[in-house]
């Protein structure tokens, strides 16, 4: 009785499911719990499918690349940065242009 207390629903197949193996296959009981259990409560017919491991890959090398596309001009520049960092050998140029610091008060 407890698990049914705690039982959250996520699709109608589901919950027909585990009403019909609750009430052992006695389909009018069944069929009273979905009932009762549906009436106020917005299910979709069966439960999403996940997506497959290539389409989780494929997903998350579209926004790395939305990403970059996006950023493309700070890479390209801290990029500019390092290259020339390395190729003074540790100074920092002094020809990149920077913001004044504020005033402390």
């Amino acid at each position: 009785m407890e698990f049914i207390q705690n039982y959250v629903p996520t699709s109608k197949a589901q919950l027909i499911q585990v009403a019909m193996w609750y009430h052992r296959g006695d389909v009018e009981k069944a069929q009273q719990m979905v009932d009762f259990y549906t009436k106020n409560m917005e299910l979709p017919d069966f439960d999403p499918v996940a997506p497959t491991f290539m389409q989780q890959i494929r997903g998350n090398i579209s926004d790395l690349y939305a990403w970059v596309k996006e950023n493309q001009g700070d890479i390209v520049q801290a990029y500019q940065f390092v290259q020339s960092v390395i190729k003074n050998k540790g100074v920092v140029p002094t020809d990149i242009p920077s913001e004044p610091l504020p005033p402390i008060n």
